[in-house]
């Protein structure tokens, strides 16, 4: 009967201790103690560092303290609360520095593609308004140019008509002057003295 009671106690102090294999870290303070045991009223036998990597090995919810072996071997208890799953900030930094520094060259990369593809398009654009200047300086001039040849081909009309017109006088004329000719031969003609035809005699 005392055997299992001893079991018993036996059984009630591993449950209140926590083995774990896990890869934690010293959370963001500067530094910690560790302990020889699972307080602080036990000898301190050295400080981990913030961001140090660490292994838990027992947890003692009692006094708050856990086990942990670091990255150098050396064994310990510290202040549980100093322990944390998360990637301290320390660690982070670099990566987050990393990142930062990819984003920004990518971010120059980008920056350098997109100056190249606009000073392009403005090229072209610049281009396409020299060549519709260019087509609207040469419209005006053949607009000018239809303009005037529709001027001369007013005035050539114009001249055209008004040689029809002397043409047809002309005719006019001629045809008046041949009728009037006519009539006064006409009338003129038959009045005028015959001569009397000799009778030619013979001897």
């Amino acid at each position: 009967m005392k055997r299992l009671f001893t079991l018993f106690i036996t059984f009630l102090a591993l449950t209140s201790l926590h083995t774990s294999g896990a890869n934690l870290y010293v959370s963001d303070q500067l530094f910690t103690y560790m302990h020889s045991g699972s307080s602080a009223q036990f000898r301190i036998v050295g400080s981990v560092n913030a961001g140090t990597a660490i292994r838990l090995l027992q947890h003692n919810k009692a006094t708050g303290y856990s086990k942990v072996v670091d990255t150098k071997g050396r064994t310990g208890w510290i202040d549980t609360k100093y322990i944390t799953k998360k990637t301290p900030a320390i660690l982070r930094l670099p990566q987050v520095e990393e990142i930062l520094s990819k984003a920004q060259s990518e971010l120059k990369s980008i920056g350098d593609q997109n100056k190249i593809s606009l000073d392009d398009k403005q090229n072209r654009l610049s281009q396409q308004i020299k060549v519709n200047n260019q087509l609207i300086a040469e419209r005006e001039q053949l607009s000018n140019t239809i303009k005037s040849l529709q001027l001369d081909n007013i005035k050539l009309q114009t001249r055209i008509t008004n040689q029809s017109e002397e043409v047809q006088m002309q005719w006019l004329m001629r045809g008046a002057g041949v009728i009037i000719m006519g009539i006064f031969i006409g009338l003129v003609v038959p009045h005028l003295p015959r001569r009397k035809k000799k009778n030619d005699t013979w001897g």
